[in-house]
């Protein structure tokens, strides 16, 4: 016979009242994260996303961006489905190239759709999924922590600017979140129980994260692991399918979880089917040549096994053209990109960029809860013990929570961060934040000091959750710009981290208020570096645009002069600029060379004759690109100035950074002794 299961605090029928409760927190975080998304503009990715989302949606073309994002594609884009907005035209050279971040571009701008109205609508769908992903937080740590611990995590999570930025972004974040701890709580339960319910929801789950993110294959290691703490444990497995039967041996389970694997990965291969309407054909028009299909070339080489198995699923039709192409690309995909940390460049990442990101991109609540839980539970155990004797273990245990039941949490927190820390794309504070719930359910162990005698341990719980919603309502609405107060919040952002852990492009709607407000008149010049897919033109900005990135604007000579300047964070930088990194003395000689060279060409126009003959030696191809080095190097030492002698005078959503530059200051600036001068310029790790 097997032993009795041990009560769990989430045993007890819930009232109506908690629900809603439950309901009214989520309520909230959904207004708070829709409220704040309306401030801001288009992100970074969120162009191509939703462009290349309708556009599998209306015209079952796959292929563009695939097998990255293929569940928010569709998720975000349903709305649009009856709005109809237009697509760009299949005569369109852009689209017929299959260039994603253009089509998003025009999609946005140059079909004559309202770019909010877009926005609204497929945002509002990533907070249904936020709201989803906080539902499932309460429900894990109710289960192990009881009520008080379900509503601590929920609230945790409802006031968390993590959470709160991803929902109300179209980004692959937060579905990852989702479907991985959605993932992780069904094979858990699945490896206990065995029931159409829980075996139902773990194939959703996981056939849903397969289509997340290529990433979101760390289930994998996850599922590995929390088998072999099942097997270890040496518990039995109750079978409910058909007769119940209670299973103790270790080798009959391990052969039922065999089964179970299989059954998953049958179910993963119909997901990614289904997603690519059962077609292996990655065209929407086969017929049509002019369609391109884009082959990206790898630029890292990709493991011959890896290789091999790829050609055969080709040959075999086993997986859809439109997807493996996305596997191929992303496997082969050079992660050495440019980074930056705390003051420092390079090009591969560091081994402490997460955990760093972790330090200053954490509430610092959010640590000291998880201290006190632990000490509560401990001294619950303990206390337990103590009362009723060794001999009565199942009472002990019931006074405290089973550290068995955590152990799904602790290993997707463990197993996810490693595999991170893996990696070299070093961009981005949101390629961990898949932990973050898994964080906030361990979190819930605080409740271990409420039922504690006294009514401190209560009011230290209620002042560090207020906290929390403090933090949260300063930062609103720039919730993806949060930094740690340990760290001097968010405003001291870009000199610790930049990309998507600051800025990803969305503050142009904030700039346009600010400069209405600051040069209503419009008698300042304007000169600014922007960072993103957003149109500076769609809000009426009128400026000189400086280098930026992506660098679509249109080719201007000018000279700068007094002014205001604005700059995105990750350009003042220099990440993902012509001048990467310090300036060094490489630079410096490359500047002053062009300088030089512009300054000749410069004289020799005020003589028709002297210029004739110089064009006939030096053709004006030359001289164009003379000119766009010495744009990029200007930048490059203008930005390297101000980060050292231009103190900002204000910003927008922290991500922008503006500064009135005067005559003297931009002579210090292009003209005077540089600022910094490296030696050497950064290097791949």
């Amino acid at each position: 016979m097997t032993d009795a299961p041990v009560p769990t605090p989430a045993s007890r029928p819930t009232p109506r009242s908690t629900w809603g409760a439950v309901a009214a927190l989520l309520a909230l975080y959904a207004i708070m994260a829709l409220t704040a998304s309306t401030w801001k503009g288009l992100s970074f990715d969120e162009g191509e996303q939703l462009a290349v989302g309708y556009d599998i949606w209306v015209r079952h073309d796959f292929r563009m961006e695939t097998a990255n994002g293929d569940l928010v594609k569709r998720w975000a884009t349903l709305p649009l489905l009856i709005s109809r907005p237009a697509l760009p035209s299949t005569s369109d050279l852009r689209w017929r190239q299959g260039e994603p971040y253009v089509v998003g571009y025009e999609f946005f701008f140059q079909c004559g759709n309202r770019p909010e109205s877009l926005l609204l609508q497929c945002r509002a769908m990533m907070v249904l999924m936020g709201a989803a992903t906080g539902l499932l937080v309460f429900l894990c740590s109710r289960r192990i922590f009881g009520l008080v611990g379900g509503f601590v995590s929920l609230a945790i999570f409802a006031f968390s600017p993590h959470m709160l930025a991803f929902g109300g972004l179209v980004a692959t974040t937060m579905s990852v979140c989702l479907t991985l701890l959605g993932s992780t709580c069904f094979i858990w339960q699945l490896l206990h129980r065995v029931t159409w319910g829980r075996l139902i929801g773990s194939l959703v789950f996981c056939g849903l994260l397969v289509l997340a993110k290529l990433s979101a294959l760390v289930i994998l290691p996850i599922a590995v692991v929390l088998t072999a703490a099942k097997l270890v444990s040496d518990r039995a497995l109750e079978w409910r399918l058909g007769r119940p039967r209670v299973i103790k041996s270790r080798w009959v389970q391990a052969g039922i979880f065999s089964g179970l694997v299989l059954v998953h990965a049958i179910a993963g291969w119909g997901f990614i089917w289904a997603q690519y309407d059962f077609r292996y054909v990655a065209s929407p028009d086969p017929s049509d040549p002019g369609i391109v299909t884009r082959v990206r070339p790898y630029s890292d080489p990709i493991d011959p096994t890896v290789a091999a198995v790829l050609a055969w699923t080709r040959r075999t039709h086993f997986l859809p053209e439109g997807y493996l192409h996305g596997v191929g690309w992303l496997l082969g995909d050079n992660d050495t990109r440019q980074a930056y940390m705390n003051g420092q460049w390079t090009s591969g990442g560091w081994p402490m960029f997460f955990p760093y990101t972790l330090w200053v991109k954490t509430s610092p609540y959010l640590p000291l809860l998880l201290l006190l839980g632990c000490g509560g539970w401990w001294w619950r155990w303990r206390a337990g013990r103590r009362k009723a004797g060794r001999e009565v273990e199942a009472d002990a245990t019931a006074l405290a929570p089973s550290l068995y039941e955590t152990i799904p949490f602790g290993v997707l927190i463990i197993v996810y961060l490693g595999a991170a820390l893996m990696q070299d794309l070093n961009i981005g504070h949101r390629h961990i934040l898949p932990i973050y719930p898994a964080i906030y359910i361990l979190a819930g162990s605080a409740a271990c000091l409420w039922s504690l005698r006294g009514r401190w341990p209560k009011v230290v719980i209620v002042l560090l959750l207020m906290s929390q919603v403090v933090d949260s309502a300063v930062v609103y609405p720039n919730y993806l710009a949060y930094f740690s107060p340990w760290v001097g919040g968010s405003s001291q952002g870009h000199k610790y981290l930049v990309d998507s852990s600051l800025d990803w492009g969305m503050d142009l709607p904030g700039l346009k208020r600010w400069l209405d407000e600051h040069n209503p008149a419009g008698r300042e010049l304007v000169f600014l570096a922007y960072f993103g897919t957003d149109s500076p033109g769609y809000y009426g900005i009128k400026c000189k645009r400086l280098p930026g990135f992506f660098d679509w604007r249109p080719r201007e000579v000018y000279g700068l002069e007094p002014g205001i300047y604005a700059i995105s964070a990750t350009l003042l930088e220099s990440v993902y600029t012509y001048t990467f990194g310090p300036w060094n003395s490489g630079y410096e000689q490359r500047y002053q060379h062009t300088l030089h060279n512009l300054r000749i060409l410069e004289h020799a126009a005020k003589d028709p004759q002297e210029h004739a003959a110089l064009l006939k030696i030096y053709p004006p191809a030359f001289w164009d690109h003379q000119y766009d080095a010495f744009e990029q190097l200007r930048f490059g030492r203008l930005c390297a100035w101000l980060r050292h002698n231009g103190a900002f005078m204000d910003n927008v959503g922290y991500s922008i950074l503006i500064w009135r530059l005067d005559a003297a200051a931009l002579h210090a600036a292009l003209l005077g002794p540089p600022p910094e001068l490296d030696a050497a310029p950064v290097t791949n790790r």
